[in-house]
């Protein structure tokens, strides 16, 4: 007898990922199916109340520009901005290796692009157009714009006419012109790939749903509680125990909700389309059948203990929780999973929120750890929060520490962001590692219902000391101005005969004849920028 072909199991990273989804919903809004006043609905209580008072006190600052974005994917628009640039490198010797830097820090100076753009939701069309200016004289421009049916692109500094094809021509189009397509058979539609984008009211309501699924597979036996200690402060504590029957179920409710989810089918579906459909790239039918997959060998998860929960909660919230398991896939060495969170209010205003995960195998001295923290405190108008996202790795041969340091300070129409990147351990100290740090700091300001004007301000500093060229400075920074204004009276592109290259349509030899008049165009438009600009000589 033949022997059997050996079931493939789950892919063991996929599993965690899927269970921390799983334990960090746990409840979120179980709430809505547990009615009776017991170990179980406390905790759940206590957890909603804790989601509820950390996201309506950012939503308090952030939700005018929410409510922008949100405007923006439902109704007509057009904007204009404009981006500026500067920069400033300095060195011991720098200067004298690279003598280019200077021209290049002049020309930076110097650069201005504008940028316009029209989206019209109802007709599925969009356009966007660049110019790059410099010293008032345009270096290039382009522009593109799509309906339902065509997708057309025009550089007017070479040639004055579109150059159009059928949004499912694309393929077509490559495969006619000798290029292989690779996948790339149709450009996908913008508008709709952006109204597709999952607004934060549609992600909510999606996490509650997938909350009360996990909700209706947990057990009231499930939950005890007791009086316990958290850093010598006394809470009720509540223990929760999952059985690795339980969570084997736990895991099939979740990929069975999520092979099922439209939600999740048109995301992918989008993605799939926004990437050309190309090999690697995951559709609906390879996630369903991966999930299919999974959900046959679910007795295949191995989680030896099963979950454990430690719950602390006081004043009607959770002030500390950890959850704990064991992971050993099937011929595997076990993976020990540690997730811990804590909440803890100083006053109404003053705030600690951190976020850690660990992994670890069970023979080996080592670990992943995944760390979060924000400290934030209320003042007058504005909120500030000082967040710390780091990632630590301990190994036997090296090890390493990276954060991310973020100072905001929030308000109705502002955010002002000062970030620093640590990065320290063996692992960075083989070569030189450059500092880094910047800033960002968005504003809007609306002018009546319909007109905003929105500023980016984007800086970064980069330092570093190198054996080779001394110590190395470098400052860059962006400046983005933009005028947005809601309106249904928007003018695109008309595509007609006389402007229009159909690049299914053309023929080899108007195609040739039409890159040589582009050739011609170019070195003309070289020429006269040059004169333009004086060659160059001012840098």
């Amino acid at each position: 007898m033949s022997e059997q072909p050996k079931k493939k199991g789950m892919n063991k990273w996929l599993l965690i990922t899927l269970i921390v989804v799983g334990v960090a919903a746990l409840g979120g809004t179980g709430y809505a199916v547990l009615k009776e006043t017991n170990p179980m609905v406390m905790y759940v209580d206590a957890l909603n109340n804790t989601i509820n008072d950390q996201t309506e006190r950012l939503s308090e600052y952030t939700e005018g520009q929410t409510e922008l974005a949100e405007r923006q994917l439902e109704e007509a628009y057009k904007s204009e901005g404009t981006l500026t640039m500067d920069a400033n490198v300095q060195g011991d010797q720098i200067q004298q290796m690279l003598p280019q830097v200077a021209m290049v820090q002049g020309i930076l100076s110097q650069v201005q692009i504008d940028m316009d753009s029209k989206y019209n939701p109802e007709s599925n069309e969009i356009y966007g157009a660049m110019d790059v200016q410099m010293q008032g004289n345009s270096l290039a421009n382009g522009n593109f714009y799509q309906n339902e049916d065509t997708f057309a692109a025009q550089a007017p500094f070479v040639y004055d006419q579109y150059f159009a094809l059928g949004n499912e021509q694309l393929g077509a189009v490559m495969e006619k012109f000798g290029q292989p397509s690779e996948g790339l058979e149709e450009v996908p539609n913008f508008v709709e790939y952006a109204q597709s984008q999952l607004t934060q009211e549609e992600a909510e309501e999606m996490l509650k749903d997938y909350a009360i699924a996990l909700g209706k597979e947990m057990k009231q036996e499930q939950f005890s509680l007791s009086e316990g200690e958290f850093e010598g402060e006394t809470y009720d504590k509540v223990t929760i125990e999952i059985s690795e029957e339980e969570a084997r179920q736990m895991v099939a409710t979740l990929l069975e909700k999520i092979k099922n989810d439209e939600r999740i089918q048109q995301q992918l579906e989008q993605q799939a389309a926004m990437q050309g459909n190309v090999e690697g790239v995951a559709g609906v039918e390879d996630m369903q059948a991966e999930l299919d997959k999974a959900i046959e060998n679910i007795d295949q998860l191995k989680i030896p203990g099963g979950i454990t929960g430690e719950a602390y909660l006081k004043d009607d919230l959770v002030a500390h929780q950890t959850w704990s398991m064991d992971f050993a896939p099937e011929e595997e060495e076990a993976v020990a999973f540690e997730m811990a969170n804590s909440y803890m209010k100083e006053s109404d205003d003053v705030y600690t929120s951190t976020f850690q995960v660990n992994i670890s195998p069970e023979s080996k001295e080592e670990s992943i750890t995944v760390n979060y923290e924000e400290k934030g405190e209320a003042k007058e108008d504005a909120l500030h929060v000082d967040y710390t996202i780091g990632m630590a790795g301990d190994f036997e041969q090296e090890s390493f520490n990276a954060d991310l340091l973020l100072n905001t300070v929030y308000q109705q129409n502002s955010m002002n962001t000062d970030f620093e990147l640590q990065l320290d351990g063996e692992t960075f100290a083989q070569q030189p590692v450059p500092s880094i740090s910047g800033f960002l700091n968005t504003a809007s300001e609306k002018d009546g219902d319909d007109q905003v004007t929105q500023t980016t301000d984007f800086g970064l500093t980069l330092g570093m000391d190198d054996p080779n060229m001394g110590t190395i400075s470098a400052d860059l920074e962006f400046n983005f101005e933009n005028a947005l204004t809601f309106t249904d009276d928007l003018e695109f592109p008309a595509l007609a005969e006389d402007n229009t290259v159909q690049l299914m349509d053309v023929s080899e030899e108007e195609m040739n004849n039409i890159g040589t008049e582009i050739q011609m165009n170019f070195q003309q438009h070289i020429s006269s920028m040059m004169g333009g600009l004086g060659g160059l000589g001012g840098f």
